[in-house]
């Protein structure tokens, strides 16, 4: 559920990425793979997106998921069964947007990755 706060996060600080019309054209995202652009600040079209340096394929699966948790409650989204492949798209993806944002690089991210792969206490050394 780390994608649900980051989602929150970026929304309460001003950044809530456009994910439901094209952050360029403004049509309607249609139920299909889209682009992720972190300069325009959301998805874009096949149609805008295909050529734009720096835009991101985005799945469907991605990208409807990452929708529902904007516009749902916590209780909504924890409801969710995620596979570990759009998790980790959607992962890469909002990692993606918060360097472009910040500037930098997180090193959050890769901890909690290492914490949450440790198995038997192998991260504690135990």
């Amino acid at each position: 559920m780390i994608r649900y706060y980051e989602i929150r996060l970026l929304d309460m600080l001003g950044f809530r990425p456009q994910l439901f019309n094209c952050a360029r054209c403004e049509k309607e995202i249609q139920a299909q793979d889209q682009y992720f652009s972190a300069e325009a600040g959301g998805v874009l079209c096949p149609s805008c997106g295909s050529g734009t340096p720096g835009a991101r394929a985005v799945s469907r699966a991605a990208l409807k998921y990452l929708r529902h948790m904007q516009r749902s409650s916590f209780a909504e989204a924890a409801r969710v069964t995620i596979s570990t492949q759009t998790n980790r798209e959607m992962e890469i993806l909002i990692q993606h947007y918060l360097t472009y944002l910040l500037e930098r690089n997180l090193n959050t991210p890769a901890f909690l990755r290492k914490v949450t792969s440790g198995v038997n206490g192998d991260i504690l050394g135990q």
